[in-house]
């Protein structure tokens, strides 16, 4: 996935028929539909550490199972610049039970496209639905009511955007934030 948006670089095509057999997003994304989160995520350079993280606490093999899971992943930027600031770094063993809890914030089970979302806050009269991560700890999605849309916030009310909004894959959904968002602080 790329480190910046590719809304920028697409280009509305000026022929009626596709001289491809491969049918792509528009705008198009670096995410293939039909495949799951793993090798969504596993191609892609700018959740390298997000990755290698998700290896090393052993929940990354969750993501190539059915699922169905919405995942929120961090690139590589945030992760790196949060993981500075942990006394003796974020993948150190004795930071190992931080590091679980902060990737089990970015998981929820389910397929909480941004169509689900929207359809759920509108059964709820609600601008924002609370979400049970693995971790245990409640994500609350909203409704940015300026501009529509979602933006995460952790129980401090502590807020960070999305950088990709809602992604399909084959075993759910991915979102990638604009920076780490602990469950707590």
């Amino acid at each position: 996935m790329p480190a910046v948006s590719s809304a920028h670089m697409y280009h509305a095509s000026t022929k009626t028929e596709t001289s491809s057999p491969v049918a792509y997003a528009e705008p198009p994304t670096f995410s293939y539909a039909d495949r799951p989160l793993i090798e969504n995520i596993s191609g892609s350079l700018e959740l390298a550490d997000y990755r290698q993280a998700m290896r090393q606490t052993g929940m990354f093999p969750r993501l190539g199972r059915n699922g169905p899971y919405t995942v929120f992943a961090l690139p590589n930027e945030p992760f790196e610049r949060y993981a500075a600031r942990v006394p003796g770094g974020l993948m150190a063993s004795q930071n190992a039970a931080l590091l679980k809890q902060l990737l089990g914030f970015t998981i929820v089970r389910g397929n909480w496209s941004p169509k689900a979302l929207n359809k759920a806050m509108t059964r709820l009269k609600s601008d924002r639905i609370g979400l049970k991560t693995l971790s245990g700890d409640m994500l609350i999605v909203q409704r940015d009511g300026s501009n529509g849309q979602f933006v995460l916030m952790n129980a401090t009310g502590r807020v960070v955007k999305l950088w990709l909004n809602g992604a399909p894959q084959s075993n759910g959904t991915l979102y990638i934030t604009q920076e780490i968002l602990p469950p707590r602080g």
